[in-house]
């Protein structure tokens, strides 16, 4: 009797910590459950306020000259910027996450795909960003790196399943200005290693004339397709459609423009990928090594929590457990990293997820702006199965954007949305014209 009373009080403490991270992931999201503009802020800053961002800003140095690699920086941020205000207004309009909108888009068994697709580059992110701070740690023994790897994945793990309020708002509001001040720094360290900032401006990159500006481009923007996409995770708890402005201008371009500029900055003043080597040379190793732990918790934290909204969708399990998976593929992908050569293989990761991703959004703004006229008519619980058009816009734009990057090498074309924006469109002629020639207004706040 003793032991069927402990099993069922151990299951019933399960359910209830299931339902407690369950953060709408199924449903749409209450008004009740609407957040501060600044809450958002934070959140989504701490998305950008990255490794990531410094590594790729870093590269940017190392290929191009000051000017140049600032230009490469600003016009993807602005794509992004675009991508994110579309996707971001259909989770504040309708309270969905990013996957639960392609379930509205795709259908229920048709969103498995995309939605597998956003998780697994969320856990990349992860990953790669947890082995840079393993790397810039004291210690570069496999032994240290491994546990810096198993520890930072387990306290990610739990403040991500903690969920938006409880863990990313705390998170942000202590890491975001922590980390900002620690690099801006390091930014002033550099420039008096370089011997000031006409010193860097006239810098010759070590690398130069190495990569075209097309592709760093094409990777700059792929970098942030993904947090584009998963924009409505965030912006569905925005009261208004002006949050949803507001944040995106503060995520992208203070957040992702402004750390790609740090990290121009010390790829020019100290002409190496290696993010570590690189605090040391300037002088600020600790400092360095102090900013990147910082900026994990948000920026892990963050994408830990998009990947386990999408996999919840694609595998139909409780978010907790996808969660804790999510954690585990993370540490095993920052061993990976750390073992292969983080830069070299940053690069190619992001030149491999733009084959998929960017056909994503695409097909999902498509959708509600012009084939939905913003708004859609049924509960996330009543979509269909599976919508056809949206599937075969994916698959063939997929099978296009290959073809572009593997035989035609167009590098940006294939980074970009509007393959699959075009496909779907051309799929869904008929209900695009029924839908516009119905008297029924839709709103049209964009």
């Amino acid at each position: 009797m003793d032991h069927s009373r402990s099993s069922a009080n151990a299951a019933k403490a399960e359910r209830t910590a299931v339902r407690a991270t369950e953060e709408y992931a199924a449903s749409e999201l209450p008004e009740s459950e609407r957040r501060s503009t600044l809450s958002i802020t934070l959140v989504r800053m701490g998305y950008t306020v990255s490794a990531t961002d410094l590594l790729f800003g870093m590269s940017l140095g190392l290929y191009f000259p000051f000017w140049t690699a600032m230009g490469v920086t600003l016009v993807s941020s602005l794509a992004i910027c675009v991508i994110s205000i579309l996707a971001g207004l259909i989770g504040q309009r309708e309270g969905l996450t990013a996957a639960l909108i392609t379930r509205m888009t795709f259908g229920r068994e048709g969103s498995r795909i995309p939605s597998l697709v956003i998780a697994a580059i969320s856990v990349g992110f992860v990953g790669y960003s947890t082995a840079i701070t393993a790397d810039v740690l004291p210690g570069h023994s496999h032994a240290i790196w491994l546990v810096y790897i198993v520890v930072l994945s387990a306290v990610y793990t739990g403040l991500s399943t903690a969920g938006f309020a409880r863990g990313l708002t705390w998170v942000g509001r202590i890491s975001v200005p922590l980390m900002t001040v620690a690099v801006l720094v390091a930014v002033v360290a550099a420039l008096s290693h370089a011997g000031g900032w006409s010193a860097i401006v006239n810098a010759t990159p070590v690398h130069a004339g190495r990569m075209s500006i097309v592709t760093m481009i094409a990777l700059g923007t792929a970098k942030w397709m993904q947090g584009a996409t998963v924009s409505p995770d965030i912006t569905r708890f925005a009261r208004g459609p002006g949050a949803v402005y507001t944040t995106t201008i503060a995520e992208f371009l203070v957040g992702n423009f402004g750390f790609n500029l740090f990290g121009v900055v010390l790829g020019l003043a100290v002409g190496t990928g290696d993010m570590g080597a690189a605090f040391s040379t300037i002088g600020v190793g600790a400092l360095g090594a102090i900013a990147i732990f910082v900026q994990g918790f948000p920026h892990e934290v963050n994408n830990l929590y998009a990947g386990s909204l999408a996999g919840r969708n694609a595998l139909g399990i409780p978010r907790l457990h996808v969660n804790v998976l999510s954690g585990i593929l993370a540490a095993a992908l920052a061993w990976y990293g750390l073992t292969e050569g983080l830069l070299q293989s940053f690069l190619k990761y992001l030149g491999y997820l733009a084959y998929a991703m960017p056909l994503i959004p695409g097909i999902m703004i498509a959708d509600y702006f012009f084939v939905q006229r913003g708004r859609y008519t049924t509960l996330v619980a009543d979509a269909e199965a599976i919508n056809w058009r949206a599937v075969w816009a994916f698959a063939i734009g997929l099978a296009i954007n290959l073809y572009l990057g593997l035989v035609a090498k167009a590098t940006l074309l294939y980074a970009l949305p509007l393959i699959g924006f075009v496909l779907y469109l051309a799929f869904s002629w008929r209900q695009f014209a029924a839908a516009w020639s119905s008297r029924d207004p839709r709103p049209s706040d964009i």
